[in-house]
């Protein structure tokens, strides 16, 4: 007759088994469901700065009300060229991931919800990069009509590219 032990040996490695499995599982939920955040987060935080930065647009680019240049020391341009970088960065770092979706774990239908959410995030991404490089140039466009002009010519393109580097 088998010990009690031995009874109990296969439904414990069917518990392991079971164990494991909704541990997998769990898992596996976790990273679709924080995959689908982080898009949503992105999402949502490239609209919120959008819809900060769009009236600054829409006020700068429809209006006389400017009589001296917004950014004489360029501090605005440099910071907005860096917020333009970092980003395009977010925008490479979703399409990177997006494009891995097809190599991964992932089922296809959770592939695909995780997909729609990073398209979603990097298309307001995009809009939002579009919206600053926009602004960015309305700004360094305005301040240029302030700016004297300079007595400088040059007898080569070299030279000019030499002077403009300089600056």
């Amino acid at each position: 007759m088998p010990s009690a032990q031995h009874s109990a040996s296969p439904l414990k490695v069917i518990y392991e088994k079971v164990e494991a499995d909704s541990r997998f599982s769990l898992y596996y939920l976790r990273v679709v469901d924080t995959a689908v955040n982080v898009a949503t987060v992105a999402r949502n935080s490239a609209e919120t700065a959008e819809q900060a930065v769009k009236p600054i647009f829409v006020q700068l680019s429809e209006s006389d009300n400017f009589d001296q240049p917004i950014d004489p020391k360029g501090k605005l341009v440099s910071m907005s060229a860096s917020a333009e970088k970092a980003v395009k960065e977010a925008i490479a770092a979703l399409q990177e991931f997006d494009g891995a979706l097809d190599e991964s774990m992932l089922s296809s239908e959770d592939a695909a919800e995780v997909s729609e959410g990073n398209g979603e995030a990097i298309a307001a991404l995009q809009r939002l990069h579009d919206l600053m490089v926009d602004l960015r140039w309305a700004i360094v466009e305005h301040d240029a009509n302030f700016e004297e002009p300079e007595d400088k010519t040059f007898n080569n393109v070299e030279d000019l590219v030499v002077d403009l580097n300089n600056r």
